[in-house]
């Protein structure tokens, strides 16, 4: 059984002028620790993509599964639950602190929710801090931070739960290349090393080639999926026949 799985899922937005389309019969599952890269150009819907699968935005159509469990058949509490209890992590590169405390603390805060206190969380969040190479920030306000590092510490805070999932939408758009080809060594490390499915949503298509499932998505829909690393995706294009949810 898939870690994660959309079936024909669609989502709509709607403004001044209308109904905006963000996806289209969208169908993609996810095993265990697996690396999966997401490639589409700006308002392509691939953000759209990560917030359904994480369960942060409803579907209008279709049916999303993690682990088995329909998300839509979930109340709030059930999804709150599933986020909080080695479930589903989104991490955006524009995470901002919320309020003037050291980059530990922040890194501790989702921790505290289950009952840990401040310093009973700070271990797990120096863990955290140093699975992402950042350690050296932990007691700096998290104000003080580079780009490379808020998006580091952000991959903390999603660590610190052990997530089975992590989303993870376009990592290194604020960042020079070197920087962001470090991140992306990073990323694809962490399904390796601790198991966990690591799905990345991007403008840039070379940190992707050597994903082990790879899909381009352009308008809402999915034009090709491609299986094994190092292969160029025709984009946009047709329906690849590699592996969709049945």
């Amino acid at each position: 059984m898939s870690l994660l799985v959309l079936e024909h899922v669609s989502k709509c937005y709607r403004d001044g002028r209308g109904s905006i389309t963000a996806l289209q019969d969208v169908s993609l599952q996810v095993d265990d620790g697996e690396f999966v890269g997401v490639w589409g150009l700006r308002r392509s819907g691939k953000t759209t993509l990560l917030r359904v699968a994480a369960s942060v935005e409803p579907p209008d159509g279709g049916n999303v599964y993690f682990d088995g469990r329909d998300l839509a058949s979930m109340s709030a509490g059930e999804r709150a639950k599933l986020h909080r209890f080695e479930g589903i992590a989104l991490v955006a590169a524009d995470w901002r602190p919320i309020y003037n405390k050291p980059v530990v603390e922040h890194v501790a805060l989702p921790l505290l929710s289950d009952g840990l206190s401040l310093q009973e969380a700070k271990g797990p969040a120096h863990v955290a801090l140093e699975r992402t190479g950042v350690s050296s920030c932990a007691y700096l306000p998290a104000e003080r931070l580079s780009s490379a590092e808020r998006i580091r510490v952000a991959l903390a805070r999603a660590l610190v739960r052990r997530p089975r999932l992590l989303l993870v939408d376009e990592p290194a758009v604020l960042l020079p290349p070197s920087e962001g080809v470090e991140l992306y060594d990073l990323l694809r490390s962490l399904g390796a090393d601790s198991s966990v499915a690591v799905v990345i949503a991007s403008e840039e298509i070379a940190p992707l080639r050597s994903a082990q499932l790879m899909l381009s998505i352009d308008r809402g829909r999915v034009r090709s999926i491609t299986q094994g690393s190092g292969q160029v995706l025709p984009f946009p294009g047709q329906h690849g026949a590699a592996r969709t949810a049945s």
